[in-house]
């Protein structure tokens, strides 16, 4: 069984709580081993959010592109194209309140999504299970990036990990710590930074 849009919401809301804790100043810290800053990093996590919400909440899901949404430019050379950019000067508390804005709107359309309902992404047309799936993934990894840059150990649940694991990196190697498996398959431990990585969301009999 794939993970559940209430996994994804125990995810969420976890990491509400730790960003919440941050202040206001550690947003524009280089998240780790990204181009990115920690608010671009937040920001692109809103933005997939959004998208794989609106891949699914239609009653004629794409199948072949994202919503045609145009993104702005870049808020500065070099970060990241996005929809979604929280106000800098409403500092960690608007990072938090945008963060758990797009998080209710993917928990909704997953919980509620019909059964038979696909949406378009490009490593595999997926369902409801699929996208609470990336977006856990979205979540705890750049969640991770924006924690490990402020120097805060960071460990999500590992029953749902090991659920993402199943649902989209079916091949990853696998041991008894699901947390450094899916760092692992993510290319975020030692022997595997900068290595090319994919996951699979196409829906698997």
């Amino acid at each position: 069984m794939g993970p559940t849009a209430d996994d994804f919401r125990i995810i969420t809301d976890d990491l509400a709580d730790r960003f919440a804790e941050l202040p206001d100043d550690a947003w524009a810290t280089p998240a780790l081993e990204l181009a990115w800053n920690c608010r671009e990093t937040a920001a692109h996590v809103m933005d997939d959010f959004a998208f794989y919400a609106m891949q699914l909440s239609g009653r004629r899901p794409p199948q072949d592109d994202y919503v045609v949404l145009l993104d702005p430019p870049p808020w500065r050379p070099g970060g990241p194209d996005i929809l979604m950019w929280p106000d800098p000067a409403a500092g960690t508390a608007g990072i938090v309140s945008c963060f758990d804005a797009s998080a209710g709107l993917l928990y909704a359309v997953t919980a509620t999504a019909p059964a038979d309902h696909r949406g378009y992404h490009p490593a595999g047309n997926s369902d409801a299970s699929g996208f609470a799936a990336m977006g856990v993934a979205e979540a705890v990894l750049h969640g991770f990036d924006i924690l490990a840059a402020q120097g805060i150990d960071y460990r999500p649940d590992d029953g749902v990990i090991g659920r993402v694991l199943d649902r989209i990196f079916p091949t990853a190697e696998r041991t008894d710590d699901a947390w450094q498996d899916l760092l692992r398959a993510s290319g975020r431990t030692p022997e595997t930074r900068g290595q090319k990585w994919r996951w699979d969301s196409s829906v698997r009999d």
